[in-house]
């Protein structure tokens, strides 16, 4: 089949499928450029079922990026609780000050000015002028990748594609017309509901006769369909040192560290078997949290910062 031909087929067929598929998504309800900022960075490496409670609840509290520039760091990250990766709270609270400071409210609407912004890489940049001003932009992340990649480049291919290769795909691919936010609302539907990670819904995926991957994927082992290489954590008493993090901040959220703890007592709310032989290592993990702003020491006790 003809390229171009294979990748009109493939257009609406995909559009045909999100017509009654879609996923309903409370910031798909709103081309507030703010919201969806929150939304995308919600949703960095976080299943979108533990994310929409969140986002609800974030967005009660914080409204506007004017009402989230104001809050003091230690609300913003309270907010953030229960979401993990605790910097990209941190990213928001200096994406939203810088907004109101440099940009008087106004969110830019390029890729280029976007980056610029913590926290904010070439994805949430598209992600932002596609979804929030209906600009004709490309966007990839993990399942567009997935989907892009299997069905043009083949899945056994897709590991070992360049990054550049399938944003130039899914540029080609996207539609010439205003069609171009259903379009990319569609490939991250298509990806979470039938071109999945581990169990692709092959029998159901009307790209059959269009892919390169099928029926050879049916096949495949589960190493043959990951879309990067996993990346080894190093273990930390069972959990990477990220999990720890959390931990403390979840503590020192808590009402029974309001003023604070000493570093004894926060390991021994976090680890059932925590001995002063750990202290070291926990003091480590405390200075991360210095060093990113979280915490800060006051005498012998570790306290959230505040400003």
């Amino acid at each position: 089949m003809h390229r171009i031909q294979q990748r009109s087929r493939f257009r609406r067929k995909l559009l045909a499928w999100y017509k009654t598929s879609q996923r309903i998504l409370p910031w798909r309800q709103t081309h507030d450029p703010y919201a969806i900022v929150v939304s995308e960075l919600m949703l960095q490496q976080t299943q979108v079922e533990r994310v929409i409670e969140k986002y609800q609840a974030w967005m009660k509290r914080f409204p506007t990026v004017r009402s989230l520039a104001g809050a003091p760091r230690a609300d913003v990250i309270a907010q953030w609780q229960g979401l993990g990766y605790n910097r990209r709270a941190l990213y928001l609270h200096r994406i939203a000050k810088t907004i109101v400071s440099d940009f008087g409210c106004v969110f830019p609407q390029t890729v280029d000015e976007l980056v610029q912004l913590p926290g904010i890489g070439r994805y949430t940049a598209a992600a932002v002028v596609s979804f929030a001003y209906s600009a004709h932009e490309p966007i990839v992340e993990t399942n567009v990748k997935r989907v892009v990649g299997r069905i043009f480049l083949g899945y056994k291919a897709l590991l070992h594609a360049p990054e550049e290769r399938l944003w130039r795909v899914a540029h080609e691919l996207l539609p010439r017309d205003r069609r171009s936010y259903h379009f990319n609302q569609a490939l991250m539907d298509f990806g979470a509901l039938v071109c999945t990670a581990k169990r692709p819904r092959c029998e159901i995926c009307p790209m059959q006769s269009i892919c390169a991957s099928y029926p050879d994927i049916l096949r495949a082992r589960p190493e043959q369909l990951r879309v990067k290489k996993p990346v080894y954590e190093k273990q930390y008493f069972g959990h990477p040192r990220r999990i720890w993090r959390g931990k403390i901040l979840a503590y020192l959220h808590s009402p029974n560290a309001k003023h604070g703890a000493t570093e004894s007592a926060i390991g021994k709310a976090i680890q059932n078997d925590f001995s002063a032989q750990r202290l070291p290592w926990l003091r480590s993990v405390i200075f991360t949290l210095v060093s990113d702003g979280f915490v800060q020491y006051k005498g012998k006790r570790v306290v959230l910062f505040k400003t």
